[in-house]
């Protein structure tokens, strides 16, 4: 579906439920004393606060801190109005400390029409708002992974424009934006990312795109999607390995039944990247249970199928169905993938985080009389400090990829990725390590060190199937190993009106391009800053 045809019906969709939601609104206004306030969010329309917003650097520290007891760990985008009611929770707390008191007061006024719609200071009917936002950023490399330096250093002019409506029971937010960088990423042929818009006379080509668009039926325990969202499903701040950010956001429709207690959470999507008859599918879905305020599970399932006018296979998007880990679905192929989560705080001051992914389960081959077990998995692992000091968190990560994760044994179309990019973790075969320290200087000012490591082998997502895959391949680390060191300082400043964002850093490569050859050292940065206002 082009962004036309997305930006026409999901507005039409969101006129038609607003309309219907006037009782809705009454009802929600005579109540909305009456009721604790996670209750009382929890019947109210919100759209999603986007990821990447400056909000999320204080809210996840505060999350692993359980200051924001009432949001799910593992799952976002949150919604604006939770965000908001569990900002009041923990005022109402009186467990905040020194830096804490400043950044709740930050979010809070971020986010001041939801906190009095909860302290019922204002209506609870259909509400409308938005953003316009001009820009700029700077690159030495135009390649969005920072680990990965690649293209020109470039200077692009960007333009945001943020729609959104809300009414009780019903959401719906229009996200679009002018970059360049669209027309210069070196992961697409001749660094499109975007299909081609004349704009003569003004440019030559037009470099804007839908980021998000969506509309959500929203009810206390059943929310219903429609529309494309950026969506993490994993620790925040890391890629998530079934569901992740990194690729350009698609159309899809999502779901979710429960509460940010126990839930399950879903989405369907028309992977369109074929030309021809060739079709193909992807669905997840995750079950999460916050056993605890200081324990979560969560176990979730993937697959991506097509071919030659493949048509959706209905058991394989059954929200409460098991897909199983291997095999295939009446004859049909398809490549099932599996995931287990577990989230602890093991005291007030270190969190611990732990994923394991299998990408079909891989028994050998029985014709060569090979062993059996694992070679297509991913795991990655997490240790946090988020009281080391008052205002500052340290945060220690690491992420492993087979050589065979997401990859296909029979049709290409089956790999897990989009336009060649991946759905989930887009490095395979890869080893990364991280360490940072989110180091709030005040409020409005992180500063972030880092140091990033990287082994990084030959086989990439979308390789062809080895032959050897269960003799002689190797399962990690293939071939000739490049290795990145990057010591790096970002941060962020945020006003009212406006924000500056960056990251520089050295990469330190040896064997570049998986080829032997001596270490060098690459300067590589990003500059973005931009002012908006609201409407």
């Amino acid at each position: 579906m082009n962004n036309g045809s997305l930006l026409l019906r999901a507005l039409a969709l969101l006129a038609l439920l607003i309309s219907l939601a006037g009782p809705a609104a009454a009802q929600a206004q005579q109540t909305v004393g009456s009721t604790g306030v996670a209750e009382r969010a929890a019947s109210l329309g919100s759209t999603y606060l986007p990821l990447g917003h400056w909000v999320y650097d204080y809210v996840n520290v505060l999350v692993a801190r359980g200051r924001l007891s009432e949001l799910g760990r593992l799952v976002q985008p949150y919604r604006r109005i939770d965000i908001a009611a569990a900002v009041v929770e923990a005022e109402r707390d009186h467990e905040l400390t020194g830096p804490e008191l400043e950044w709740v007061a930050a979010i809070r006024e971020e986010l001041a029409d939801e906190v009095e719609l909860l302290r019922g200071r204002r209506p609870a009917d259909v509400q409308f708002g938005g953003e316009f936002g001009l820009g700029a950023k700077a690159l030495t490399h135009t390649h969005r992974d920072l680990l990965r330096p690649a293209g020109d250093g470039e200077v692009f002019g960007t333009l945001r424009l943020d729609l959104r409506g809300e009414a009780p029971g019903v959401a719906g937010a229009l996200r679009m934006r002018w970059d360049n960088h669209y027309l210069n990423d070196p992961q697409f042929p001749d660094g499109d990312a975007i299909e081609y818009r004349q704009c003569d006379p003004i440019v030559d080509q037009c470099a804007y795109r839908v980021e998000e668009g969506y509309v959500e039926v929203q009810l206390p325990y059943v929310r219903l999607f429609f529309g494309r969202m950026y969506r993490n499903w994993g620790l925040p701040g890391l890629d998530g390995l079934l569901v992740a950010p990194y690729a350009y956001s698609y159309d899809h429709i999502g779901y979710r039944f429960g509460s940010d207690r126990i839930a399950l959470t879903g989405l369907y999507a028309p992977l369109n990247d074929f030309e021809g008859d060739t079709a193909r599918h992807f669905a997840s879905h995750r079950f999460d249970w916050r056993i605890s305020e200081s324990f979560q599970l969560a176990f979730s399932e993937s697959v991506v199928y097509g071919g030659e006018n493949r048509r959706i296979d209905f058991n394989l998007t059954n929200p409460v169905g098991v897909w199983e880990i291997s095999g295939s679905s009446g004859g049909r192929e398809r490549n099932a993938l599996g995931l287990a989560e577990v989230w602890f705080r093991i005291f007030d001051d270190l969190v611990t985080y732990a994923a394991f992914m299998v990408d079909n389960t891989s028994v050998g081959d029985e014709e060569q009389g090979k062993e059996e077990g694992f070679n297509q998995y991913a795991a990655a692992f997490s240790l946090q400090l988020p009281t080391l000091r008052p205002n500052v968190a340290l945060r220690g990560d690491v992420t492993v990829v087979s050589s065979l994760a997401y990859r296909s044994r029979v049709d290409f179309w089956e790999y897990y990725a989009l336009d060649e990019i991946g759905l989930a973790h887009d490095k395979t075969d890869a080893i990364v390590a991280s360490l940072q320290a989110d180091w709030f200087l005040r409020p409005g000012l992180l500063l972030r060190p880092r140091l990033d490591l990287m082994w990084k082998g030959e086989d990439d997502i979308t390789d062809p199937w080895p032959e050897d895959a269960f003799t002689t391949h190797d399962k990690l680390l293939v071939g000739t190993i490049e290795k990145t060191i990057r010591p790096s300082v970002g941060g962020r400043f945020h006003h009212r009106h406006g924000e500056l964002v960056w990251d520089a850093g050295l990469n330190i490569i040896k064997n570049d391009g998986n080829v032997e050859r001596d270490w060098r050292v690459v300067g590589v940065a990003r500059v973005q800053a931009e002012v908006w206002v609201r409407f």
